[in-house]
């Protein structure tokens, strides 16, 4: 199941809860028949034996009921899995019902056997916890309502055990101090346990789906680290019959001078080159997405530097307009200049592709401080705006990835997005898209320096 989908049903208890809760029922239901035997045959007790059993027996139907629906879910749950599309939730209303149903039979139990003066009393906080641990809030607190209710039920309401019968617990007993705050410490308990059990599974379902996204991450990084490597290496194995083509071509075209070579053939060597140029620029681009050109020598960059470079090297410089202060532009950073200005180039330049050639970008550079813990330091905040048509959610979720591009064949390789992601983070930093109010995509680059 993918993450957003768990974020959206973390609260739903899952199949192998259900299928833990019928185990837990089945050991009740073997207690509260070694309970009932023993009070009867040892300590010789006269209780409704038949009563006790056809609830007893109702809850061993009920939890057969349930354990043959929860292996039914887990085996089209396994199917679904196959299919990539499973789900392995089972919904909370019928768990709730079913401890509903629960705590509505230990308190006819209880009423058979004495009322609230039975110890075995004390056997709600049990139905609450799970409640609690398993159901979201809302039905948790159902439950312990419920809880309070019975106890007041057998308060008020009992079959009358002659070994109870001096109880003040006894619902034939007078509403003294007793009951009342027997009353107040079972509901003060009940309402104690549902909050905090219920606080406690949230945090740990909350941690749950945590670790997963970062699992995700981590091996989404692996996969983007081992295609960076790839492409390093096939940027150096490329380098050498490259430069041996470049030569080649060089040389044909100064001999085509001293020929009467036709023009189209002079224009066929001509393309030749460019092309060569153009495996070079992406070889490149490889290269430093691998992290050469994040590792060129460190030394002091003044901000506005690096755009000035980032936008003169662009093909229409006059498009991009630059929002920058004189205190912002003089801020200072230790970082690769032509790493960083080769990524946000790119970032530039999508955007400059995805609006019309009339329309231009805005780029607004600030700098933030931010306090640590032993020195305040600086951070530089780049907001990229284009006036494209913005991005599907499709192109949102895949944005980044390696190969992947919504430009035409022959217009990009899907590299862009990628190999400045890597240099940002390389560099401590965080990049992110989201839609712009007006139509267009906003991206933001946090680097700290």
């Amino acid at each position: 199941m993918n993450i957003s989908k768990r974020l959206h049903v973390f609260s739903e208890p899952h199949i192998s809860t259900a299928i833990w809760l019928t185990q837990l029922r089945w050991i009740a239901v073997a207690g509260q028949l070694l309970v009932i035997g023993y009070v009867w045959f040892v300590l010789q007790v006269p209780l409704p034996i038949l009563e006790l059993l056809v609830l007893v027996t109702g809850t061993a139907i009920s939890n057969t009921v349930l354990w043959l629906w929860a292996r039914k879910l887990r085996r089209a749950s396994d199917v679904a899995d196959t299919k990539g599309n499973g789900d392995d939730t089972i919904g909370s209303r019928a768990i709730g019902l079913l401890i509903g149903i629960d705590v509505l039979t230990l308190t006819a139990l209880l009423y058979f056997s004495g009322g609230a003066a039975n110890p075995f009393i004390s056997f709600y906080f049990a139905n609450v916890a799970i409640a609690g641990m398993i159901l979201p809030p809302m039905w948790a607190w159902c439950i312990s309502l419920a809880s309070v209710l019975g106890g007041v039920f057998l308060l008020n309401r009992g079959y009358t055990l002659e070994v109870f019968e001096s109880s003040p617990l006894a619902h034939d007993a007078f509403w003294g101090v007793t009951k009342y705050a027997f009353l107040i410490a079972f509901s003060t308990c009940c309402c104690v346990i549902t909050y905090f059990v219920s606080m406690l599974a949230m945090e740990l379902r909350q941690r749950e789906v945590q670790l997963a996204v970062v699992e995700k991450e981590r091996e989404r990084s692996q996969r983007l680290e081992a295609l960076a490597t790839l492409a390093a290496g096939a940027g150096h194995e490329l380098a050498s019959p490259l430069s041996t083509i470049a030569v080649v071509a060089k040389e044909l075209s100064r001999n085509l001078d001293k020929t009467d070579a036709s023009p189209s053939v002079r224009r066929d060597v001509e393309l030749i080159r460019e092309e060569l140029n153009r495996c070079k620029e992406i070889l490149h681009r490889m290269k430093s997405g691998a992290g050469e050109a994040a590792a060129e020598n460190l030394r002091p960059v003044a901000l506005n530097e690096i755009l000035r470079e980032t936008v003169q090297a662009m093909r229409e410089p006059q498009r991009v307009r630059v929002h920058m202060s004189n205190r912002v532009g003089e801020s200072l950073g230790i970082l690769p200049k032509q790493a960083l200005s080769q990524a946000l180039r790119n970032l530039l330049q999508n955007g400059l592709d995805a609006s019309t050639p009339d329309q231009s970008i805005d780029m607004l550079a600030e700098v933030e401080q931010k306090a640590g813990s032993k020195k305040t330091s600086e951070v530089w905040r780049l907001t990229i705006t284009d006036m494209g048509t913005g991005m599907t959610e499709e192109v949102h979720r895949r944005i980044g990835e390696p190969f992947f591009t919504t430009k035409e064949v022959g217009q990009g390789m899907g590299l862009g997005v990628f190999l400045t992601r890597n240099v940002i983070r390389g560099l401590g930093g965080e990049i992110s898209f989201e839609p712009a109010p007006n139509g267009g995509t906003i991206c933001r680059v946090t680097l700290p320096v």
